[in-house]
Order: structure tokens, then sequence, then C-alpha cells
């Protein structure tokens, strides 16, 4: 059986993980941690939110030396001209050194909320508030809100990590 680390607690980025290993019929075991991504707590570009995913995926392998491979889920925004859009990214690695990464769908957020966000809040605080909810980021998160549940953060997350297995099997593969 593989040990895989996810370099979070969240539960939302946890479950997404699991929805794959059942997916994929593996036999794994999951083990979150709480480890740094290494850049700002609200990331506002796709460059520093990939760099976050990369830099907990590698912080897992370094947390545990039991674990086989690392995932690093990461939320972010980043501006396409004026917008701002919500982004997701997501990186494995294993003991090989290779990385995989991937990045996720795209949402324009809502004015109030990409202008929270320039006055230096993060999004999660400005979308409990906006959805007069608590913990938004460890449920449906942010993108939840914006579809009426039809898209949950663990479905945005399930996502990217079901583009990084197909590229890790595809690489196996030759």
């Amino acid at each position: 059986m593989i040990i895989i680390g996810v370099g979070t607690k969240n539960p939302a980025k946890i479950e997404s993980v699991r929805r794959l290993v059942n997916f994929c019929g593996r036999e794994a075991e999951i083990r979150s941690f709480d480890v740094p991504s290494g850049v700002s707590a609200m990331p506002m570009s796709d460059q520093e939110t990939r760099q976050g995913a990369m830099n907990r995926a590698e912080a897992v392998l370094r947390a545990d030396p039991t674990v086989d491979s690392g995932i690093g889920l990461e939320g972010g925004v980043s501006m396409l001209g004026d917008e701002m859009f919500l982004v997701n990214w997501g990186a494995f690695c294993d003991r090989s050194g290779r990385m995989i990464t991937a990045g996720g769908a795209r949402i324009r957020l809502p004015a109030v909320l990409s202008k929270g966000i320039l006055a230096g809040r993060e999004l999660g605080d400005i979308a409990d508030t906006y959805a007069h909810e608590k913990d938004v980021r460890k449920h449906g998160g942010t993108i939840g809100i914006l579809t009426d549940g039809m898209v949950t953060r663990s479905d945005m997350f399930f996502h990217i990590l079901k583009l990084m297995e197909g590229a890790h099997r595809r690489r196996e593969d030759g």
C-alpha cells in the first residue's frame, strides 16, 4: 500500500484526495500535514498559487520519510485584464524528484470579493461575510457559493488531481 501525504489539514482538500484514491481503485493511506505554502496567505497570481502547491507537496516529503508521494493543493486569485478570477493549482511529487502540476477551472469573482482582496483581506474571510456562513474554505469554498453548490472546492481540486494522475500514468507508460 502506498502512503500519500497531503500538505493541508483542510477537509475539502483532503476529501478531494480521498475521492481520487477511490476513483482510481487504489489502496492508499492518506496522511495530512500542516505544512507552509511558502507564499503569501492570499496568493495573487497563477505563478504564486502554483508555487504554493509545489512547496506544500515537497514539504510533505520532508515532514515524513515514510510518505511515498506528496500532494499540494493551493487556491488563489489571478488578474485577467481588470477582472479577478478564482484559481486553483495542484502539485504531485514523489521520492524520485518527479513533479507534476496542474491548474483548474476559473471563475470571475464578484467586485465585492475582488475589492476586499485588493484591500489586503483573504478570500475565505471575505467569502464567509459575503455568504453569511462560517469556514466556507473548509466546505464548499468560494466556488460553491459562486456556483450555488454546482461545483464545490473539493470538486475543483478533484479535477486537478485527475489531471495530475493522468499525467503521472502517461509518464509511466513512456
